[in-house]
């Protein structure tokens, strides 16, 4: 035999004002909980894809930069100069902040505001790495002569290394005496990031 229950409307009028409100504790509690464990599970994965997008901006930045160093300085028949740098112009093999591109009026190796013209400026900022620029005679910037456009004597690369477990790319952009830029990925040809 079933016993049918009514809900008198009172009760009924009840659940269903109590139900427009949101949720109860219990459900408060769960919805937490779950929001909790996916951020978790998550968070690995966002920060890695964040690197990587790092990793490929600045590949981008510095390729673009070299590229135009080399069309500008024969266009020009200037020497120019490309350089890392922190702040104020000062060009240095760590650096890491900035990618310069410049006419070095003064010849000190380092970009002058108001003095040198600047023709391009990256804003590099890695969150996931450092970058170091690594010439022959431990030059803290590289020329492109403006007879030719190559970097003759000043060849070199720019080393690009995590500095965050979320980042395991690794690579060097390399750019030799006939002004050939190339992308090397750590696989290929070890960076000796970490060394």
């Amino acid at each position: 035999m079933m016993e049918s229950y009514k809900v008198s409307s009172g009760k009924r009028k009840h659940l269903q004002t109590y139900n427009q409100y949101g949720f109860n504790l219990v459900e408060l509690i769960v919805t937490i909980a779950v929001l909790t464990i996916v951020a978790i599970i998550a968070t690995p994965y966002i920060l890695a894809q964040l690197a990587r997008m790092e990793a490929k901006r600045i590949e981008g930045q510095i390729e673009n930069t070299l590229t135009l160093a080399k069309a500008e300085s024969y266009i020009r028949r200037q020497d120019l100069l490309v350089c890392l740098s922190n702040n104020g112009g000062l060009c240095h093999r760590d650096s890491y902040k900035k990618l310069l591109l410049f006419l070095d009026t003064n010849n000190n190796k380092n970009f002058d505001l108001g003095i040198d013209d600047l023709l391009e400026e990256q804003a590099l900022d890695p969150k996931y790495s450092t970058l170091y620029l690594r010439v022959g005679n431990n030059r803290h910037y590289t020329k492109f002569w403006g007879d030719s456009g190559k970097p003759r004597g000043h060849f070199g690369h720019i080393k690009y290394c995590p500095t965050s477990t979320y980042n395991k790319t690794m690579y060097q952009i390399s750019f030799n005496q006939g002004g050939l830029i190339t992308y090397k990925p750590n696989e290929n040809h070890p960076t000796g990031c970490g060394q």
